[in-house]
């Protein structure tokens, strides 16, 4: 796709108003951040740190838009070196998410459509979107064009090490604070260990709504006993009970069951995702927008849900989840992750804020987030970064 020129608009008086800036520099950067509380489990994770590529975007305005990926404690060496790939292909193009999305995707497709690919552009998209928004003095809520003020949260807990008494406080705290759901972990070796736990918290909750994440952790028959089993608690959803990929399973156990199931945050692309819209084998939602070709990427995922009338409910980073959810008309709520959204992990200094349950998205053009730099400096894993120009800059 070629740049399409935007000439400034001229104010009566002559003076030009604000253009679309060229792209002048890109820098790239990785940070390996631990997680404060200790280790995250589940039944096939144990995940140490977050490894973290920021992209920053310099305009020929002198603004800069950032972006970034992330992965479970590894892989962003992997993702940094093919966003060195990718940035000579943006430098020197006009910050319009859409053109350079199509064009980012088209070049990295040959080694992959998804994964490595998807996460690599969103950190580039993320970044260009910061940079229109700040160059226009406008929000990227309102340049999406903003369908709500305030966005819905519900509390999600990595506990699955946790007692049953210290979950069913966890829930209650999430209840009494104004979330509108709560999740737990489940995938115990024993599956009457989950049903008594689930049970507990059940009665301590009584009807406050409730799901769970089995983390791919089950095989189909596995999963069969367990949403047999699970019908008793009127479950919101359930999340993952099996591999991403395998979608006529998840088929096959949405025909058998009343409880909605859930599924995104490992799947990467719009045509996954209609795969199972298609299949009519998920409830809710839940694509990841670091994962999915960001912002871009994560919009068309939603247009194609809002289609079958499905709701998106995003994965991880609350604070650029909920704020990009504020434009979506198809929602359910956004994740907070308890303990580990990036305000609690250090990598996010600036964001919206929580009240009562929701979000309230920042309101500064751009993203209007600003990350925690020194921190991110302080866990670099290279030690450098990584600077690309255009031949004039």
């Amino acid at each position: 796709m070629s740049d399409i020129e935007i000439a400034p608009r001229r104010s009566s008086g002559g003076t030009p108003t604000v253009a679309v800036p060229r792209i002048d520099s890109v820098e790239i950067s990785l940070s390996r951040v631990p997680l404060p509380e200790g280790p995250w489990g589940d039944q096939i994770h144990r995940v140490t740190d977050i490894e973290v590529t920021v992209v920053d975007i310099r305009g020929d305005n002198g603004l800069v838009g950032t972006g970034f990926s992330h992965t479970s404690g590894m892989g962003a060496a992997t993702i940094g070196a093919l966003a060195h790939e990718i940035a000579p292909t943006v430098v020197g193009r006009r910050a319009s998410p859409r053109g350079l999305w199509h064009d980012m995707y088209r070049y990295v497709h040959d080694i992959g459509g998804a994964g490595v690919t998807t996460h690599a552009i969103s950190a580039f998209d993320i970044a260009v979107w910061d940079l229109l928004g700040k160059s226009l003095g406008v929000n990227v809520v309102d340049l999406i064009g903003r369908v709500r003020d305030v966005v819905p949260l519900y509390g999600s807990g990595i506990n699955l090490d946790k007692s049953v008494e210290e979950v069913v406080e966890q829930v209650r705290r999430w209840r009494a604070d104004g979330y509108v759901a709560a999740k737990v972990k489940v995938g115990k070796p024993d599956l009457e260990e989950d049903v008594e736990r689930l049970a507990k918290i059940r009665e301590a909750i009584g009807s406050f709504p409730l799901a769970v994440d089995a983390n791919q952790g089950w095989d189909y028959p596995a999963a069969v006993r367990a949403f047999s089993r699970f019908e008793q608690f009127n479950l919101l959803w359930i999340e993952e009970p099996l591999p991403a990929d395998d979608i006529p399973s998840h088929r096959r156990l949405a025909t058998q069951t009343r409880t909605p199931i859930a599924v995104g945050e490992n799947l990467y692309t719009a045509a996954q995702f209609a795969q199972y819209f298609e299949a009519d084998a998920v409830g809710f939602v839940q694509a990841d927008l670091g994962r999915v070709g960001g912002i871009t990427g994560y919009l068309d995922i939603a247009a194609v849900a809002r289609t079958r009338n499905l709701p998106m409910t995003p994965h991880f980073v609350m604070e650029l989840s909920a704020s990009i959810l504020a434009a979506v008309p198809n929602i359910s709520s956004a994740e907070m992750t308890d303990g580990g959204t990036w305000t609690d992990l250090g990598i996010i200094a600036s964001a919206g804020r929580v009240e009562h349950g929701r979000y309230h998205p920042p309101t500064a053009p751009g993203l209007g987030l600003e990350l925690n730099r020194a921190y991110l400096d302080a866990h670099r894993i290279d030690n450098q970064i990584s600077r690309h120009e255009g031949q004039d800059s």
